[in-house]
């Protein structure tokens, strides 16, 4: 059997012509087709349109995606070819700008030795019937010439022409261990294909521009570099070449960097704030220290709950996620009081140089409390909460103790 998979996106105006060709087209085949038509969450009519030919095309499913954070013609693709029961599966763009016809120069290389078929306009330019504009040309060959430094994909020309041909049996990995569903979806595949050693065909195809697809030079330039970016996060290999080890470091430990990013961001409200108070509104530096250290604590949170650890499936609710939060940050700032006092009372550092050192203590102190107790993924089981908070205590039980050292050091003087 061969499946086709045809992602739609608002094409309601288009998809029946589309459908219409295809039925037309299957009538004199002998093989078994089964078609998917996934609807990505369009607003318009697109799955009424494409459930009209329901009967008119053998084995026809139509199929609708509702509106997620992962939407994009990349997640339509995925969901559509997982679904598939087809030893070859092809997708191919709901305007048919590749001609359905071409399906044959596709299956004619994976009846040979080639596992992945995909459709290319550069190739042989004389193919493609009506040009893109000159920014889009210009915007593709850009990314091209990206795609086959960053992704390693030499050789390929045209990743993007949305015509492409799997054996399922050797291809079916590659769907499921896909996690870009925008720009880059095409690149992942071929890039996880050419990591399994897979064999693939580039196959010059007739290709007719709609004028009607749209792109933004400048957001879109930004999704498309960014999408390479994390393909080679994603799938990073730490015995790879040295980008491979890079992107795994940087995946493998990405709530960690993330939150020293927004730890960052975090000592300069922190800093800043301190520098005002202590030097503009004439504090201690004792006083001023939990002022901007708390400030620096609600900032945080916001922060690396939205972002540094997303991913993770936590069981607080918001509120005790906060609570333990400003547990953990209570320790923070005794360890940073403690730290304080150590560097500025006993060792005699200028303040600001005392504060900075204590910056990085503070850091990894409270990443290492967070990512175990505040956003403890729900597959880590249960945390230790007793023995944090005993560890919080006893660091309050040292401070009190130095504070009491440093009050009678100051009599004595």
């Amino acid at each position: 059997m061969i499946s086709i998979i045809i992602p739609a996106y608002n094409e309601a105006d288009r998809i029946g012509k589309s459908l219409e060709k295809l039925a037309a087209f299957l009538k004199n085949r002998s093989e078994e087709f089964e078609v998917i038509v996934v609807d990505d969450a369009s607003t318009d009519h697109t799955k009424q349109e494409a459930e009209r030919f329901v009967g008119k095309i053998p084995n026809l499913k139509v199929t609708r995606l509702e509106k997620s954070p992962y939407m994009g013609k990349g997640l339509a693709v995925n969901k559509g070819v997982l679904a598939t029961k087809g030893d070859i599966v092809l997708f191919t763009d709901a305007d048919f700008s590749t001609p359905i016809e071409e399906i044959d120069k596709l299956l004619e290389k994976l009846g040979s030795s080639y596992d992945i078929a995909i459709g290319s306009r550069a190739l042989n330019r004389s193919l493609v019937k009506v040009r893109q504009n000159v920014l889009r040309e210009y915007m593709g060959r850009t990314f091209n010439i990206l795609v086959q430094n960053l992704a390693g994909l030499r050789g390929i020309v045209d990743t993007q022409c949305g015509f492409k041909a799997f054996k399922m049996p050797q291809c079916r990995s590659l769907f499921k261990n896909e996690q870009v569903f925008d720009f880059g979806f095409d690149v992942e595949l071929l890039f996880l294909a050419r990591k399994k050693g897979l064999k693939i065909a580039e196959v010059p195809v007739l290709w007719y521009n709609d004028p009607r697809s749209t792109v933004h030079p400048i957001k879109d330039s930004y999704r498309m570099f960014l999408d390479l970016i994390k393909i080679r996060l994603y799938h990073g290999d730490k015995n790879g070449s040295l980008l491979d080890k890079l992107g795994f470091i940087l995946y493998e430990y990405r709530t960690f960097w993330r939150f020293s990013i927004v730890g960052v961001s975090n000592t300069i409200v922190d800093y800043g704030l301190f520098y005002l108070l202590t030097r503009l509104a004439g504090l201690s530096y004792l006083t001023a220290n939990p002022i901007s250290v708390e400030t620096a604590i609600i900032w945080s949170f916001i922060w690396n709950n939205l972002w540094t650890f997303s991913e993770r499936k936590v069981s607080q609710p918001l509120a005790t996620r906060f609570f333990i939060f400003q547990v953990v940050s209570l320790g923070g700032l005794v360890l940073s009081q403690l730290a304080l006092l150590l560097f500025g009372e006993f060792l005699g550092l200028y303040d600001l140089i005392a504060k900075a050192l204590t910056i990085p203590i503070v850091l990894v102190f409270n990443y290492l409390l967070n990512s175990r107790w505040t956003f403890r993924d729900i597959s880590a089981g249960q945390a230790k909460w007793r023995w944090y908070a005993a560890f919080i205590l006893f660091l309050l039980f040292i401070y009190l103790i130095l504070t009491n050292l440093s009050a009678l050091k100051a009599v004595k003087g």
